[in-house]
């Protein structure tokens, strides 16, 4: 018997994890974080509907938290296993975890400080200790080669953009009697990204899940060079700061990317460049050292010139460095995790920038629903932050342009080479109406069957 289980990103955009079970082996595909409300964020404490110790391996996608973040508390529960990821995502996961735990340690510490805790004591979901317990479980695997997770379960990894080392998963089960193969899209990315090459051709496939993060939308037709040069000159004419709240894999070595090539063409006079995230910088040189993994010419990595680095941009891993920034005086951009204003430095750095209206806050990525950055983005005209109050007087602008995810757009032309209709779709990891109308789409475009799962739903495929 061969089932599918949608364990997270089922009615919601965070908490990937999809169980395969051929026969008595079991597999899971991703192991995400949930994030956004309190609802949501509360499940990640509760026991999982399967039982970690029995899972034969975890296959990941790529390296963002909700896709990844579980895994700690996986191996606390007993999980001693394979964790397969492409190179680039074995090193970018050792880090983001190392970096989350250190964040939600200090997070909690700040909390039972400040008694900002509606409990007896803040905690941490998970610890360094609990990163480090899974630090030897993880095994490289690079795109295009058949690998064998358990008995009856095979997969391989494709190119799917979005991030360094990102990946959807082609899965072959056989229980002995049948076999069928499933497509895990993972978060596909978007066309013409330099970071990043565009999402290979899909493999045709019996079930496709897939990702509708942007499932009823279509981006913008912004030109990211124009919007940013036309903020940076304004923070520039107002001798201010720009705010970019930005994913540390991926969003701040794009930005860096793009800052460097509008000063070089004369588009923005020289600004200074302040990355305010350790994981930040040591993932900027994961980008350089797997330059064969994007589409930068390799040339332009290289030396005091790299257009990752460059010498207006200043690196911030202490946090008494990051503390620094609150008496630094404009014009200058500050680029700090995290994207979706969940957590982590780019909190203080609200609560010192967003009431004074000369400032700017570039909102550059997907905010899910319940966190700060979608209530920011819906123009609130006062947040909290650390359970106090905080006006926004500044200026918040919202970039889609610089968007990881592909629009459903780019998702049909995407799955356009798929010349077989696949049994079912599973649509995943989106908001209800995100949700429909990707599944909307492909019915009425492509002929597809299509369904959404409900949380800890099971489908004997």
């Amino acid at each position: 018997m061969i089932t599918l289980s949608f364990h997270g990103a089922a009615g919601t955009v965070t908490g990937s994890k999809y169980l395969v079970t051929v026969n008595d082996a079991q597999v899971l595909i991703d192991c995400g974080m949930f994030q956004g409300p309190r609802d949501l964020r509360l499940k990640n404490w509760e026991m999982p509907p399967f039982d970690p110790k029995a899972l034969e391996a975890v296959i990941v996608t790529h390296a963002h938290i909700d896709h990844i973040g579980y895994l700690p508390r996986l191996g606390r529960m007993g999980f001693h296993k394979a964790i397969f990821a492409t190179p680039p995502t074995v090193e970018l996961a050792r880090l983001a975890l190392k970096d989350a735990a250190y964040l939600q340690e200090e997070d909690a510490a700040y909390r039972n400080k400040k008694k900002l805790t509606r409990y007896e004591k803040a905690l941490p979901l998970f610890d360094e200790d609990d990163v480090a317990r899974i630090d030897e479980q993880y095994v490289d695997e690079r795109f295009g080669k058949w690998v064998v997770a358990a008995e009856g379960i095979r997969f391989r990894y494709h190119i799917v953009g979005h991030i360094l080392g990102a990946a959807c998963v082609e899965v072959a089960a056989d229980d002995g009697g049948r076999a069928v193969s499933i497509l895990f899209s993972g978060d596909v990315g978007r066309y013409g990204n330099p970071l990043t090459r565009n999402p290979g051709e899909p493999p045709v496939t019996d079930y496709l899940v897939c990702e509708s993060t942007y499932g009823g939308r279509i981006h913008e037709p912004e030109d990211p060079y124009f919007e940013f040069a036309n903020l940076i000159n304004e923070v520039v004419e107002r001798r201010s700061i720009l705010l970019v709240p930005a994913f540390a894999i991926g969003r701040t070595q794009q930005i860096v990317y793009l800052v460097n090539d509008l000063i070089t063409h004369g588009r923005v006079p020289p600004i200074d460049i302040h990355i305010d995230s350790p994981m930040a910088v040591t993932a900027t040189e994961l980008y350089v050292k797997y330059a064969d993994y994007h589409a930068i010419d390799l040339r332009r990595l290289a030396g005091e010139d790299c257009v990752l680095h460059g010498p207006r941009v200043f690196l911030h891993r202490e946090r008494a460095d990051s503390k620094e920034l609150n008496k630094l005086r404009g014009p200058a951009i500050i680029l700090s995790a995290s994207g979706m204003l969940t957590g982590g430095r780019i909190l203080h750095h609200l609560i010192q920038r967003l009431p004074d209206p000369k400032n700017i806050v570039a909102l550059v990525g997907y905010m899910a629903e319940g966190t700060l950055g979608r209530r920011l983005e819906e123009g609130a005209a006062s947040v909290y932050i650390h359970k106090q109050p905080v006006e926004v007087r500044a200026k918040v602008v919202k970039l889609h342009s610089l968007s990881a995810h592909a629009d459903y757009h780019e998702m049909l032309h995407w799955l356009e080479p798929v010349s077989r209709r696949p049994r079912t779709v599973f649509c995943t990891h989106g908001e209800e109406s995100q949700l429909a109308a990707m599944a909307g789409h492909l019915r009425d475009e492509r002929g597809w069957e299509c369904r959404i799962p409900r949380l800890h739903e099971s489908v004997e495929l």
